[in-house]
């Protein structure tokens, strides 16, 4: 296992999960480490799907290990089932509320599905447990749309939902 994890950290995921699999395919208890550095690995390769069912191994054998249900979640939205993934995102929250990664990553999966309430709501409580995710409405594609909402610039910190950015240049050319 340590020399899996050490190949991992090398950039080596291909090397690390040929020494990962023979734990895996044991018949004993799921091993938390094994499993969360295998789909790691996979994720790294990009076979999302494999590594959401290793996820779901672990979160089948940990089903109140947060960490576990938000890496499903991540794997299961880079394979594209945001469905699966919003769910597994949901579950991550019920057992840590305050994973500001779960509710931007939801936030994400709203703008998507073209929910704009539910981006508020989500990337204004990951901003809100995490102040650094406001960066991220200038950098994210999928938010990317939002960044000058009114609604969402309302509920950020310094937010100026709601006013016209040039209110103050009119106000001193009257």
């Amino acid at each position: 296992m340590q020399r899996a994890h050490e190949l991992f950290k090398q950039g080596r995921a291909k090397e690390a999960l040929a020494l990962l699999r023979p734990l895996l395919q044991r018949k004993a208890a799921v091993d938390g480490d094994v499993c969360a550095l295998a789909a790691a690995c996979l994720g790294a390769e990009g076979d999302y799907m494999e590594a959401a069912r290793i996820d779901r191994m672990l979160c089948d054998a940990q089903p109140n290990n947060p960490q576990a249900w938000h890496s499903l979640g991540y794997d299961l939205f880079h394979a594209g089932d945001l469905e699966g993934a919003a769910e597994a995102f949901s579950r991550a929250l019920k057992l840590e509320p305050t994973r500001a990664s779960a509710h931007f990553n939801l936030a994400r999966i709203a703008a998507r599905s073209g929910d704009k309430s539910k981006v508020i709501e989500h990337f204004a409580r990951a901003v809100e447990l995490q102040p650094d995710y406001q960066e991220r409405l200038d950098e994210d594609p999928d938010l990317l749309p939002f960044k000058d909402d009114p609604e969402m610039l309302g509920r950020l910190p310094g937010g100026k939902g709601g006013e016209d950015p040039y209110q103050e240049y009119y106000a001193s050319r009257s």
